[in-house]
């Protein structure tokens, strides 16, 4: 009676194996990896959605949106260490005792609130697509010292619609839409979107476009910008004037957790994302729009501006 022989794998048959779960692997991890990034993404939707509730809920109280910031004395040229919006609808954000621990008499680096406010995470303030998100060194701020504590960047701030912030990274178009008010939309100077860089506050009224076609808050990539800082910074506002996702095209401001480069505040005060091929924006009424990189440039300005008159029928 013969014996049973046991039949291996010759080499070649196993480098062939081999070479057949890499190529199946190599075409699971895009697919794994674009799954990833629409769970990130989707988790940034909820987020914004989380701030349009919020910010609804606070309109519904005191009859108008929050001022993006508040510096000082109505008129004054003081503009740093500002509280700001999102302290304000803490309560509409189940951050209660955060809001009842700050001392709103006093600045934001004054008294109690560096102890509240400096390395204060909050993971729905964060995009989980961003991997730069989170504390920045205060000092990137100027008017902050070195060794002052760290603030969280904000990954999400309201729009003040295509407003000129000292510069004006993309230049008047004529009529000019583009690039409106002075210097930032400081305190008292009006802007043409939802918030000004300020105190001045608007309500939903003021949206003659009407809520559904005026952006609120959008998305944005603090590393970019030093004035991107949820506690630690004024003009904490963005801008439609760059188009979305502007820092894939211009290339001259770096990323920066610790300076502040000249004229970047301007160029990358708009909102962008690290999401493909575009940029989340809450509209005025709530909801949450994925709006694309490759937008036409005028209907993203007008979307910007809460009274410009134009009818936007799809974008």
């Amino acid at each position: 009676m013969r014996a049973r022989t046991r039949r291996a794998f010759t080499l070649v048959e196993l480098l062939v194996v081999i070479a057949i779960i890499g190529v199946l692997v190599a075409l699971l991890l895009p697919a794994i990896q674009q799954a990833r990034e629409a769970a990130r993404r989707a988790q940034c939707t909820n987020h914004l959605k989380q701030l349009g509730t919020a910010l609804h809920n606070y309109h519904d109280v005191f009859d108008v949106l929050p001022a993006a910031s508040y510096c000082g004395v109505p008129g004054s040229t003081a503009i740093a260490h500002c509280h700001t919006w999102m302290e304000s609808v803490f309560p509409y954000l189940d951050q209660t005792r955060v809001f009842e621990r700050i001392n709103f008499n006093v600045a934001n680096h004054q008294d109690v609130n560096p102890d509240v406010l400096n390395d204060l995470m909050i993971a729905t303030l964060i995009c989980p697509s961003d991997p730069d998100g989170g504390l920045f060194p205060n000092s990137r701020e100027s008017s902050y010292t070195p060794g002052s504590g760290e603030s969280m960047g904000a990954s999400y701030v309201p729009s003040a619609g295509p407003i000129h912030m000292n510069t004006c990274p993309i230049a008047e178009l004529s009529p000019n839409i583009n690039c409106k008010s002075t210097g930032g939309a400081r305190e008292a100077v009006e802007a043409p979107g939802m918030f000004n860089g300020g105190y001045r506050s608007y309500r939903f009224k003021d949206a003659t476009d009407g809520l559904t076609k005026t952006f609120m808050v959008g998305e944005t990539l603090p590393i970019y910008s030093s004035f991107h800082m949820y506690f630690a910074s004024h003009m904490h506002i963005g801008t439609t004037n760059p188009p979305p996702n502007y820092h894939k095209i211009y290339k001259t401001c770096p990323k920066s957790r610790d300076s502040r480069v000249s004229n970047c505040y301007a160029h990358m005060g708009g909102f962008k994302s690290e999401h493909p091929g575009g940029v989340n924006m809450a509209m005025g009424d709530g909801s949450v729009r994925f709006i694309n990189e490759a937008i036409d440039y005028r209907t993203w300005v007008f979307l910007g501006d809460r009274e410009d008159g134009e009818l936007l029928e799809n974008f």
